[in-house]
């Protein structure tokens, strides 16, 4: 029977009691960092990647000579090495969540330990890798496809954004939710066909929750520093749900 006590308010303020849970555990602390240093690693192996081979390998093949084509050949391996740091901040975006699976479930278990859940069977290392390699997969085959096609309907119907703007933004939180719902959920066995009857049964929380994680998210680099604190407050609201009904 879906809950009449956890609506859209409690999953939007959920990330704000998440994060004053995780203030209180000290030993969650050193955890919350793994993301961001994640992020930093595979940027800085791009940019010195891009500055150590990539601009001299390609300014050695485009120089011929002479001034003028020493100087285009100098700013195009330079634009290069740019466009492949841009693409290095996008990677580096989308791999730290999987690569920090493993910590991002110790946050799960820490969560539930501070809340006496019942206790579960832990996952093998490997496991855990796929679990967030998965979480990212999943949400981004569902939701981006069809963000891309609302997209371009506004840009060929522009009236059509009146409907299509509101559903990119529910789209967008939905998928958000999804993949931080995951790690809980996921670790207490709940299959991707339950997991969304759970969204289902309880879709205002959960769009609730999705939304405060999508306007963080649109701040660079934000989406990576609150990882930790939303993965805490989907295990935080999945629980509060449960306890509920």
């Amino acid at each position: 029977m879906p809950s009449k006590a956890v609506r859209f308010w409690r999953g939007f303020v959920a990330p704000f009691g998440a994060a004053r849970q995780l203030l209180g555990l000290p030993r969650a602390w050193p955890l919350l960092l793994v993301p961001v240093v994640m992020f930093v690693l595979l940027e800085a192996a791009v940019v010195g990647i891009s500055w150590h081979y990539l601009q001299p390998w390609l300014s050695g093949k485009l120089s011929g000579g002479s001034s003028v084509s020493e100087l285009g050949a100098w700013a195009v391996s330079w634009l290069s090495v740019g466009l492949a740091v841009a693409l290095g901040w996008l990677l580096s975006a989308l791999l730290a969540p999987a690569l920090s699976a493993p910590v991002l479930e110790r946050v799960v278990g820490i969560i539930e330990q501070d809340l006496a859940v019942p206790a579960r069977a832990p996952l093998g290392f490997l496991a855990e890798f796929w679990c967030g390699f998965r979480s990212l997969l999943m949400s981004s085959a569902v939701t981006v496809p069809l963000l891309v096609a609302l997209t371009l309907l506004e840009m060929v119907a522009p009236p059509a954004a009146v409907v299509a703007t509101p559903l990119k933004l529910i789209l967008a939180s939905l998928g958000v939710a999804w993949g931080l719902f995951d790690y809980p959920l996921t670790l207490r066995g709940i299959g991707a066909r339950e997991r969304f009857a759970f969204m289902r049964r309880h879709f205002s929380a959960v769009l609730g929750f999705g939304a405060a994680f999508s306007l963080v998210f649109w701040l660079p680099c934000f989406g990576i520093v609150m990882l930790p604190v939303g993965v805490a407050a989907a295990t935080r609201l999945y629980w509060e749900i449960q306890r509920a009904q």
